[in-house]
């Protein structure tokens, strides 16, 4: 039941006509071929939307490699690298509302290492650890689009490969949106109902 009620809040939640796409190019740079990456501080705020990282050891959460690194996946344009593919990074409201969470770009983080990269798993985990989802990324260059369309308080990237995103499309919901829980147990309800309903339609009847 957790995987079909996952599944149906992902079609309740269409991408909005108003969405918006960040593309991190607010923290690009000009650099060398290969220099080490700029770190960024968490939280990193974009707009209406917060990305939060952690590092145990004290280093940049989240790393930004300049435009002309063979290290970077968006050569010639910006992508965010979090300095750990676990926990990853988190996507939040800085006035912490719900919103829809789209589709993101992904790859993993070195695009000229790819060649000898065998691909790796990516999971995004909505709403604490309300409902999780796991899709694959291949070891191709550039990035993959990942569509989730799930309407969210926050959701948690990370990946079991080091990985970085770019253009993440977002909206902030515009209406009163059911939590995931609420959803889970609505269709369960639903589900019941149909249940009870087809034992009834289907039962003999008594003519006694």
């Amino acid at each position: 039941m957790r995987h079909l009620a996952f599944a149906v809040i992902l079609a309740l939640a269409p991408a909005s006509a108003h969405a918006v796409t960040i593309d991190f190019e607010t923290l690009g740079f000009d650099g060398e071929t290969n220099p080490g990456p700029k770190g960024i501080a968490s939280p990193l705020v974009i707009g209406d939307y917060t990305f939060t990282a952690t590092d145990p050891f004290g280093l940049p959460p989240i790393l930004v490699y300049p435009r002309q690194s063979t290290n970077n996946p968006d050569f010639g344009g910006t992508s965010i690298v979090p300095n750990r593919s676990d926990p990853g990074i988190t996507i939040t409201r800085t006035d912490g509302g719900v919103f829809a969470f789209n589709a993101v770009d992904l790859t993993f983080a070195y695009d000229d290492q790819n060649a000898s990269f065998p691909g790796g798993l990516a999971t995004f985990t909505l709403d604490g650890d309300a409902f999780s989802l796991t899709r694959a990324f291949d070891n191709a260059p550039g990035f993959q689009t990942f569509g989730i369309n799930a309407f969210v308080s926050s959701v948690r990237i990370s990946a079991d490969s080091a990985f970085a995103i770019d253009n993440v499309v977002l909206d902030e919901a515009t209406a009163a949106i059911p939590e995931p829980a609420a959803w889970a147990m609505m269709l369960a309800g639903f589900g019941a109902i149909g249940a009870a309903m087809r034992r009834r339609q289907t039962a003999a009847p008594d003519f006694a």
